[in-house]
């Protein structure tokens, strides 16, 4: 039986992350382009001792320090997630500003301990346990309309703990090839839930 299903997790504030992550590549460019000036202006014009060459010194470290700082913190910003779904296999995918994408997991349905909705008490249990990593698939804090926040307690390098924002048909693809038991008993189906 072939399943194929794939959905986005878009930041709500994603057009102002999209001029933040502009503003911090520009500044970035410009530290980098910096430093190379400063490092051939110091070995070219610059005597190899004195004060001098030591301000040249801490000028260039400064300017590839702010590189490198704007660098990670556009890492940060403007970031959505991929789940697709493949026949028994999940890949979660963090995007940054819609173009560069990293894989941030990929298991099978085999290594799934449990799954469920984040407002149950498993959930509660599984984030508040010191031996399991917490890994947030999502950059809302607020669940979009039509989705919840699932989590998935995986045997993945150790035991890890996904937080995803999905639709709950996710889900239901996943458990078409999942051990029952994989679902936490405590789940509600998003439908009946808001009816409550």
């Amino acid at each position: 039986m072939e399943a194929f299903y794939e959905e986005s997790s878009i930041a709500k504030n994603a057009r102002k992350g999209e001029r933040k992550y502009k503003i911090l590549s520009i500044c970035s460019k410009v530290c980098l382009v910096l430093g190379v000036i400063a490092i051939l202006f110091t070995f070219f014009f610059i005597p190899l001792q004195g004060g001098l060459f030591i301000f040249a010194l801490t000028t260039i470290g400064l300017f590839f320090g702010l590189w490198f700082c704007f660098n990670r913190i556009s890492l940060n910003t403007n970031v959505s997630y991929d789940y697709c779904f493949v026949s028994g296999e999940l890949r979660i995918s963090k995007v940054v500003n819609v173009n560069k994408r990293r894989l941030v997991a990929k298991f099978s349905v085999e290594e799934i301990v449990q799954l469920g909705d984040s407002d149950s008490p498993s959930f509660d249990r599984f984030f508040a346990d010191p031996t399991s990593k917490n890994v947030f698939c999502t950059s809302n804090v607020e669940a979009a309309e039509g989705k919840f926040f699932m989590y998935i307690l995986a045997e993945y390098n150790g035991k890890k703990l996904f937080i995803l924002e999905c639709r709950e048909a996710l889900l239901m693809n996943i458990m078409k090839f999942a051990k029952r038991t994989a679902l936490d008993h405590d789940y509600v189906m998003q439908e009946k839930k808001q009816k409550v």
